[in-house]
């Protein structure tokens, strides 16, 4: 009798082993080991030209009005789409001397929420993008923007970094 118990607790071990062994093998079948994608080449502007090479931030971030002023998505549709013209333009709000941010032109504003928050960047941007569309040449752009928002004090846009 104590031999049967012997093999039938042997059995029953087997059993669980077997079992194990099995659960275990089609858990790994299930979790296949996940592939790593290559990683993502930096993202740029279109701007080749431009100081600024950061990408510019999608309008459609800014679309919720109730959070941000109704100028904001259209000031960063402006950025996307005249990167050029803003990257010549000075942002008149200092961040540009600001130990803090250091941004290279007012294109910089606009990729960060930084110009989201700062009206001076969105009026330069929105004035910009207007004269643009009505077909003024950049050096007349920039002047205009200049001389609507150069304080005392500012070195003339023409000494931009770009």
């Amino acid at each position: 009798m104590r031999f049967t118990r012997i093999r039938s607790t042997a059995f029953a071990l087997c059993a669980l082993v077997t079992l194990g062994a099995a659960a275990s093998a089609a858990t790994s079948r299930q979790k296949a080991p996940a592939k790593k994608a290559p990683p993502a080449a930096a993202a740029k502007n279109a701007c080749t030209g431009c100081a600024e090479r950061a990408p510019i931030l999608d309008p459609k971030r800014f679309a919720d009005t109730s959070r941000y002023e109704p100028e904001v998505a259209p000031a960063y549709e402006v950025a996307r789409k005249y990167p050029q013209t803003l990257d010549r333009l000075h942002c008149f709000c200092e961040c540009q001397e600001s130990m803090t941010h250091r941004h290279k032109t007012l294109l910089t504003c606009f990729t960060t929420d930084h110009a989201a928050g700062c009206g001076i960047c969105i009026r330069e941007a929105i004035l910009a993008g207007e004269l643009k569309d009505k077909g003024l040449p950049d050096d007349q752009i920039e002047n205009t923007v200049e001389s609507a928002f150069r304080t005392d004090g500012h070195k003339p846009t023409h000494q931009h970094p770009g």
